[in-house]
């Protein structure tokens, strides 16, 4: 890999920059461009998720419960008893039980943690945008997209793991190439991979990446030091992985695959709606790639294949359920780099018409990504949290309230869970190896064998979701398999309607053996 470029005579750190210097061609100073591409879009970070932070995700639960049952002495499970790995991010659940084991509640410390972890992700972003094109004359613009990112300053505060994974991501991949810029010291960045895997099991996809762009061979002693510091954390997790719930795998894998065709049709279409989301200036980042490819910048390369691999990637597992585009956020930045430096290299080209250019699209842009984040906020506020707030939270409270214990069968598990504290048997399931063994795609396993699966933990309540208020007609695949069963007909009665504003119900059914 070639040496980064020197970065050309720049005002002194300690100096200032004029605006009639600046305008005369006088690069800004050291701490300028600290304070205009770092300091103040770690400020914007803070704020948008400060503004967010009133929601949480109902998947986010899921982590909650686990952690509290880990904090408690009872184990890393959802239900008590039963070893099922109903979750895919080990290290942050692993931490937020340390929060509850001081005292703090797991929504609490998720939303302090994701944060932390939003803002603090903008320093690689910074140092990885540098390393592509030296800073000059403009600031860093990938830490502004970053900082203006719905689905980065989201899900700072959603709940998930996805902040502290975008984070330990970015930081790998920037010490990668440090390394590789010097013979000497330890190569960090495995561990910091290892970290990052054990927070989502994609991880290792983007090391392989750089290694395929490193241009050095594997065996070298630091490359083969770096492979045992990612892969020691890493084995001793499946090898807990395989004692504690018998599998290598987490059990989510097999619940949330099953169809390839439907996961093409929902990843095409989830990628699809992200780059409208997102705008035009994405393709900007092609023209970074095309730089790389001419300089023969294997860093700026291996980011681009990044970028790309990750949409791909994204497209075949099918996409994701929640909201503006998690599954995305963990290549936002890396292409936000890629639009960075052709940004600055157009705009620092200091001709009048690339400058006029360059502006004009600049301001479209800051139109559009205010406009984009104002609404995707108001929809959260308004759409999601209204109904998981109301239906859910309803359907929570009567059952707390009706105060007799026993499995509850329920497709949305999430805070209906963690709330009534109740054994829980997930009709999509996440927690069922019996169900997510069972052939379909996600939300689709509901034939032979689905319903033996669900009566096999003899349950009190059944939450259908309906499409009609007189809980008849079921919605979703899993709800209707329910009603159609006879052992439901002639075992459980209609308990309580809980009505949804946009029209149907979740209805909760209960045993009619079950005590009055």
């Amino acid at each position: 890999m070639p040496k980064r470029p020197p970065a050309p005579p720049a005002s002194p750190s300690g100096s200032r920059t004029t605006r009639s210097g600046w305008l005369s061609g006088e690069p800004l100073s050291r701490r300028a461009h600290l304070v205009l591409g770092l300091a103040l879009p770690m400020l914007l970070t803070l704020v948008n998720a400060v503004r967010l932070s009133g929601f949480t995700i109902d998947d986010a639960f899921i982590s909650f419960r686990y952690a509290d049952n880990l904090a408690r002495g009872a184990g890393l499970v959802y239900n008590l008893g039963e070893r099922v790995e109903g979750y895919t991010n080990f290290l942050w659940t692993v931490l937020l039980a340390i929060g509850s084991l001081l005292g703090a509640r797991p929504e609490i410390t998720a939303k302090v943690l994701g944060t932390l972890a939003a803002c603090a992700s903008l320093v690689p972003v910074y140092l990885l945008a540098e390393r592509l094109r030296p800073m000059r004359w403009a600031p860093c613009v990938a830490t502004w997209l970053c900082a203006s990112s719905f689905p980065l300053t989201g899900y700072a505060v959603f709940g998930l793991e996805t902040p502290l994974f975008v984070l330990l991501l970015l930081t790998a991949t920037e010490l990668f190439f440090r390394e590789h810029e010097r013979e000497e010291g330890l190569p960090w960045s495995g561990l910091l991979f290892a970290l990052a895997t054990l927070t989502r099991p994609e991880a290792p996809l983007i090391l392989l990446l750089l290694y395929i762009w490193q241009g050095s061979s594997p065996l070298h002693r630091k490359s083969l030091v770096r492979v045992l510091l990612f892969a020691a954390p890493v084995v001793v997790h499946l090898a807990f992985r395989r004692f504690y719930y018998g599998a290598f795998v987490p059990n989510t894998l097999a619940a949330k695959t099953g169809n390839f065709t439907q996961q093409l049709a929902g990843g095409s279409d989830y990628l699809r709606r992200y780059v409208a989301h997102a705008g035009p200036l994405l393709w900007l980042g092609i023209g970074a790639i095309a730089i790389a490819v001419v300089r023969r910048r294997r860093d700026g390369i291996a980011i681009g294949a990044i970028a790309f691999t990750w949409g791909l990637y994204v497209v075949l597992v099918g996409g994701d359920w929640m909201p503006f585009f998690r599954f995305v956020a963990p290549a936002e930045p890396f292409a936000f780099v890629l639009v960075d430096v052709a940004a600055r290299a157009i705009f620092e080209r200091r001709e009048r018409a690339a400058a006029l250019a360059v502006s004009a699209f600049a301001a479209l842009m800051l139109v559009h990504r205010a406009r984009s984040w104002s609404e995707a906020r108001r929809f959260i506020f308004e759409k999601e949290k209204a109904f998981w707030d109301d239906v859910p939270g309803r359907t929570a409270e009567w059952i707390v309230k009706h105060d007799k214990p026993g499995p509850v069968v329920i497709a949305d598990i999430g805070y209906v869970g963690y709330r009534t504290g109740l054994p829980i048997v997930d009709m999509l399931g996440l927690l069922s190896p019996e169900i997510a063994k069972l052939p379909g795609g996600y939300t689709n396993k509901t034939g032979e064998g689905f319903m033996d699966a669900v009566f096999a933990k003899d349950p009190r309540y059944f939450v259908i979701i309906s499409s009609t208020v007189d809980c008849k007609s079921g919605g979703p695949p899993s709800s209707r398999a329910a009603l159609a069963d006879g052992r439901f007909q002639s075992g459980f009665r209609l308990a309580e309607t809980i009505r949804i504003g946009t029209g149907g119900a979740w209805c909760i059914f209960e045993k009619k053996d079950a005590p009055k």
